[in-house]
């Protein structure tokens, strides 16, 4: 199983808000402490508003999975896999492993990620590549950080990307 990301585009639009109303990824992301679903006219607001982030398709074997994003200015990242048949087969961590990369590729030495303290399977993926809890993120939600500078990477693993670039999986990434 091939995991690789792509920069999102307008048209995988329909699919990040299908991904955003199944129940177990809903009850995880920021819009759901204000209790109301995403409408389309509110997803198409964050897209054409959104700055200072990137995001990442995530795609196994050609096809998208899910996603990941990456603030810029705040050093944070996110991931959700948005295919449920997928959850636990190691997608994530593979997926999560690639956006780490990028984030080093762009300098950044200590970043961070905001997880609910019930969504376990979160916590599993991220402590499993180093994160470690640095109290609150924000309201109810953890901090894990994950500090750059002591992490070991090959530097084979470790180039410039461009904008539009693909992001395969290296084979020893992290």
């Amino acid at each position: 199983m091939e995991v690789s990301l792509r920069k999102v585009k307008s048209s995988d639009l329909e699919l990040l808000l299908a991904w955003a109303h199944v129940k177990m990824i809903w009850e995880y992301l920021p819009t759901s402490r204000e209790g109301e679903y995403l409408t389309w006219e509110n997803h198409y607001e964050w897209w054409v508003s959104r700055e200072n982030r990137e995001d990442w398709m995530i795609m196994v074997d050609g096809r998208s999975v899910g996603t990941i994003i990456i603030h810029l200015k705040s050093s944070e990242i996110g991931i959700y896999i948005g295919e449920v048949t997928l959850w636990g087969k190691r997608v994530g961590s593979k997926a999560l492993k690639l956006g780490i990369l990028r984030m080093m590729a762009l300098g950044f030495e200590m970043i961070w990620a905001a997880i609910h303290p019930e969504n376990i399977a979160s916590v599993k993926l991220f402590t499993g590549l180093g994160f470690k809890k640095a109290g609150k993120a924000r309201g109810d939600v953890d901090r894990y950080e994950l500090d750059l500078r002591t992490t070991v990477r090959p530097k084979s693993s470790i180039r410039a990307f461009k904008v539009g670039d693909r992001l395969g999986s290296p084979a020893s990434a992290l």
